[in-house]
């Protein structure tokens, strides 16, 4: 059987390289929008993650053990795979929709700030949407990505 995962990309998102796990196994990395592979038929966990752990050097040094963060979003669902459509595709995309708006609206009054003066008030707002948006990433980081399948 053939399964194919998409990526519904927002307008400004990068093309970051995301991991395609199953059952826990690493399977693949999406360089693109797309990528397709052959898989048998079954029960499978799929996982789509960004991102992955990050050393940190200094208190590594400081404590002589290794320290790491782990700074990945990700999501996972169950996927059955049958003999009947000989093509699976899944296609995921991040369920923060609202606040990628919010974010480039803030990303476009930050660069005009650049060349006008805004008022305190700005930045205190900004400061304050940008610490609430990272608590709520941090929250969902592994229910990130809104996975659905179509056959």
């Amino acid at each position: 059987m053939t399964l194919t995962i998409r990526h519904q990309r927002h307008f400004f998102e990068p093309r970051l390289p995301h991991f395609v796990f199953i059952d826990g196994h690493y399977a693949t990395t999406m360089q693109g929008d797309e990528t397709t592979m052959q898989i048998p038929t079954g029960d499978y966990a799929l996982r789509i993650q960004c991102g992955g752990r990050m050393a940190l050097r200094l208190l590594s040094r400081i404590t002589r053990s290794r320290r790491t963060v782990d700074l990945s979003v990700s999501s996972t669902t169950q996927l059955h795979i049958g003999r009947a459509p000989r093509q699976t595709t899944v296609t995921f995309r991040d369920r923060e929709r609202l606040w990628n708006i919010l974010f480039d609206l803030d990303l476009v009054a930050w660069l005009v700030s650049l060349f006008v003066m805004f008022p305190p008030i700005y930045r205190i707002v900004s400061d304050a949407f940008f610490a609430i948006w990272l608590v709520r990433l941090i929250a969902i980081r592994k229910r990130y990505y809104t996975i659905e399948r179509s056959v």
